[in-house]
């Protein structure tokens, strides 16, 4: 078993919630004083689960400074000592965020009297190239993928003992002119992705990708347009389902979901997990209607399963539990990675057993522990309610009592 810490969107500087992560004597837009500590609260709890890895799923960064990029890679570092880990065991993929727009628009000015369709092409391409490589530059110690190096900057694959992480860079075409900050892939990026998940297919490794932008749409807390999913979405979960990929993490929403869906071909199901945001500030978050959050991804390599830990901070509290509700429609303990048949989950239900001693939910059968706490006290009020007196909600104990 292993477990794996999981942040994203931490915009690190101006766009942070708090002055923990912000680059000394600069401001911030949102400074919440007094509140509970962000860093020690989660570092509190990270050593509690005793996580061994520290996933970042891209936005690290406000703007993609030098300057922000050095003191988050030293942040980070503290994180990684205080909770017992090595440096090597971070691992980041980078978002729009991470892109140096200030040098995406010295192309304009280079290109201003050139208009040579090649030459704009040319410019265009490499100052985006050095914009999307802020990260190699300025983080010293971090070690982001090298020897197994992808296409785009700071892409490519790590193998460790219980699993495999490819890591992506969505972000990597963002530009200062652009509307909507994007995903996008590009074709060498998909085609170095089919090729390396195909090499491990029949390895039995857990096998995830690392990505910031989202697949596909996802709902909202309100009615809005999705405009930042990724280009190639279609492509993308094509190769994910062909090459037997069972995760995929990412962020840039800053709403967390977690789900396993079966895709059409029939294969085995895919877990996704959006992150949320780890640390930005309330405009960005639905003007705060959205907390920050945090997951804890325990890998079951035994049992060929997985269990999510969910966590959200609030101001005066720090770190809690979450609970469901539109804003986070997550549980606190989720169970992924295996989809079950509607008639399978009401058998189980009927075989509940009455008595007055409590039954819990982590002595239920897993058929039970693979969907919502919300959609079980619905299930077992719609099957039972009748011939029972149900006393209590799961998660918490409940009680079968005859009528």
């Amino acid at each position: 078993m292993v477990r794996i810490a999981i942040l994203s969107d931490i915009h690190f500087g101006k766009f942070s919630r708090t002055l923990e992560l912000s680059v000394p004597d600069e401001r911030i837009e949102d400074e919440n004083s007094g509140a509970a500590p962000l860093i020690d609260g989660m570092v509190e709890i990270l050593k509690k689960l005793s996580v061994e890895y520290l996933f970042i799923a891209g936005d690290l960064t406000s703007v993609a400074s030098p300057q922000e990029f050095y003191y988050c890679e030293k942040k980070l570092l503290d994180v990684a000592k205080a909770i017992g880990i090595s440096q090597e065991k971070i691992i980041c993929c980078l978002g729009n965020h991470d892109i140096d727009r200030n040098i995406t628009k010295i192309s304009d000015q280079v290109l201003k009297d050139n208009k040579n369709k090649e030459v704009q092409k040319i410019v265009r391409e490499k100052y985006n190239l050095i914009a999307a490589s802020c990260a190699k530059s300025n983080w010293e110690v971090i070690d982001l993928p090298r020897e197994n190096e992808g296409p785009a900057p700071c892409s490519g694959i790590y193998e460790e003992k219980d699993f495999i992480v490819f890591v992506l860079n969505s972000g990597w075409q963002c530009t200062h002119d652009q509307e909507y900050a994007h995903g996008k892939l590009t074709e060498i990026q998909l085609e170095w992705l089919d090729q390396k998940t195909a090499s491990f297919k029949n390895d039995q490794r857990t096998k995830i990708v690392l990505v910031h932008h989202h697949p596909f749409k996802y709902t909202y807390p309100l009615p809005s347009a999705d405009i930042s999913e990724i280009e190639e979405g279609s492509e993308f979960m094509d190769i994910m389902d062909k090459n037997g990929v069972d995760i995929i993490i990412h962020g840039h929403r800053h709403h967390p979901i977690a789900k396993t869906i079966q895709l059409g071909s029939g294969k085995k199901p895919i877990t996704l997990i959006c992150a949320g945001s780890f640390s930005v500030n309330a405009a960005h978050r639905n003007n705060g209607e959205i907390p920050n959050t945090m997951h804890i991804l325990e890998l079951n390599e035994k049992d060929k399963n997985s269990t999510l830990y969910n966590y959200k901070y609030t101001a005066a509290e720090g770190w809690k539990k979450i609970e469901y509700c539109k804003e986070t429609p997550l549980d606190y303990k989720m169970k992924l990675g295996k989809i079950y048949k509607e008639e399978e989950i009401e058998q189980e239900i009927l075989r509940l057993p009455c008595s007055q001693s409590p039954l819990t939910w982590e002595n239920l059968d897993e058929r039970l522990q693979y969907i919502t706490y919300e959609e079980l006290n619905d299930r077992v009020n719609q099957k039972l309610l009748a011939q029972y007196k149900i006393v209590g909600k799961f998660p918490d104990e409940i009680c079968l009592i005859p009528r």
